[in-house]
């Protein structure tokens, strides 16, 4: 499904309260819901989702702008059909901008925003490689070619400068300089990583691996194996906190989040989500003061809210079906 042609619905779809709200600022909280090819723009003051446009066919992963004012949602792949596109949408209105053409590279997956810049970088995986695209102009401004199978996720040092990019399918991780787009490092994961995310000193690298069901630990200095974890079950995603004291790690089959210490590995606390209907947790986000961890679940139509305090879900949003990549921004999103 190509987006030639721009399509609203608005849902005010109802929000689920399993405990009292944390997030009572004008912030908007925007979900890629890859099975329905659409958009949420949820209202984190009120719970409700106010927008719901309809983007580029497997809408999986989002980045904003510095400014939070955009929000760029990748196309990536499914059934029939493999992206090609970009597609921006203003996050005060939610209103579609554009379509970016990145021809010849195709199904774009992971995304991040590049620092104060006006590009992104963007994991191309059916081309197997990585890319730099100027959201203003919409012009791919550079690549670089791992040439590794399944080209999935990214993660960026907390300075931009370098891009960690996981291979499920070579089970590599790629190290790239950003302004060259040089392949600094190639190094063996185990098996099918995917998950990947950078401490916020910049001196760690956690890695979730599907198939062998491990998080492989490495140091960024010089991208050596520091610890190994032996997770027992599929570790989706990982993400550190803002302060970098946990790192939570979404458990896809369990329907459950797990926490980590990262200075001594051992699990902190893990989160059931299957009492709120949360089933397939395929994405974690934390608010930018480290209050609420957001996770979407992929088998259900919602997001959940959790509570970093406690460990316990306190708000569970309604989306659409597949709901996955997360993206926050300090705008409220009108109805």
């Amino acid at each position: 499904m190509s987006f030639s042609k721009f399509l609203s619905r608005t849902s005010m779809a109802t929000c689920l309260l399993a405990g009292t709200a944390l997030s009572a600022s004008a912030a908007t909280l925007m979900v890629g819901n890859k099975y329905a090819g659409t958009v949420s723009f949820v209202d984190l003051e009120t719970g409700q989702e106010v927008q719901r446009p309809i983007t580029g066919g497997s809408p999986h992963e989002l980045a904003v702008s510095p400014d939070g004012d955009k929000v760029v949602v990748v196309s990536y792949l499914e059934d029939g059909y493999i992206g090609r596109e970009l597609n921006v949408f203003d996050v005060a209105t939610a209103e579609y901008l554009k379509t970016i053409d990145i021809s010849p590279h195709m199904a774009p997956h992971g995304i991040a925003w590049l620092g104060d810049t006006d590009s992104v970088i963007v994991t191309t995986e059916e081309t197997r490689d990585v890319i730099k695209v100027d959201v203003v102009t919409g012009e791919v401004t550079g690549h670089a070619v791992p040439g590794l199978i399944g080209t999935h996720l990214l993660a960026m040092s907390p300075d931009d400068s370098t891009a960690y990019v996981t291979s499920r399918g070579s089970d590599k991780v790629s190290v790239i300089d950003v302004e060259t787009m040089d392949i600094l490092h190639t190094v063996n994961a185990d098996t099918g990583p995917e998950a990947v995310d950078v401490s916020p000193d910049g001196k760690t690298l956690w890695v979730g691996n599907n198939q062998s069901e491990t998080i492989i630990v490495f140091d960024t200095a010089t991208m050596e194996r520091q610890h190994a974890i032996e997770a027992g079950y599929l570790p989706i995603r990982v993400r550190f906190d803002p302060a970098g004291t946990t790192v939570a790690a979404a458990d896809l089959n369990g329907d459950r989040i797990v926490v980590y210490d990262p200075s001594s590995f051992e699990i902190a606390a893990t989160v059931d989500l299957a009492p709120h209907g949360a089933h397939g947790p395929a994405s974690l986000l934390f608010s930018p003061d480290g209050k609420s961890l957001f996770t979407g679940a992929q088998d259900g139509a919602r997001v959940a809210e959790i509570d970093t305090s406690s460990w316990s879900v306190t708000r569970v949003f309604e989306t659409d079906e597949g709901a996955d990549g997360l993206a926050f921004s300090d705008l409220k999103a009108g109805v």
